[in-house]
């Protein structure tokens, strides 16, 4: 019986050590311009940050944004990450090589599958209260 338990016991140790399915990924953009920062775009990075923000709020439309947001570091520097839900990994790479900004090599990217395990509610853009 002890045998049973313990072959029980690994064998359900086993199964949740294996990879869960992911449907989501990360995208790390970071800027291809050393001293790129949104106070000193040139008249085409602009353009193509406007045409970023309308593509974001399509995969928001869409359901495929989870979150998007701006890293400002300076031992890491200026970079943005978006979680976007995908089917595959090839699937999130034709959704961050349809961004402008990956499109118009502004940035590049790098895709990082992930996992949103909690999520706190949207902050409160008018700030504490």
């Amino acid at each position: 019986m002890r045998r049973l338990f313990a072959l029980v016991f690994l064998l359900s140790v086993a199964s949740l050590a294996q990879p869960v399915p992911v449907s989501q990924y990360l995208f790390r953009l970071e800027p291809i311009r050393k001293d790129f920062s949104l106070q000193n775009l040139t008249e085409d990075e602009r353009r193509i940050v406007v045409e970023h923000g309308a593509f974001l709020k399509r995969l928001q439309t869409e359901g495929k944004l989870v979150i998007a947001g701006q890293l400002f570091d300076p031992n890491r520097g200026y970079w943005g990450i978006l979680v976007v839900n995908a089917g595959d990994p090839a699937a999130a790479a034709a959704v961050m090589n349809s961004d402008p900004l990956v499109k118009q090599r502004v940035v590049r990217g790098e895709i990082i599958p992930f996992r949103t395990v909690l999520m706190g509610p949207a902050p409160d853009s008018a700030g504490p209260k």
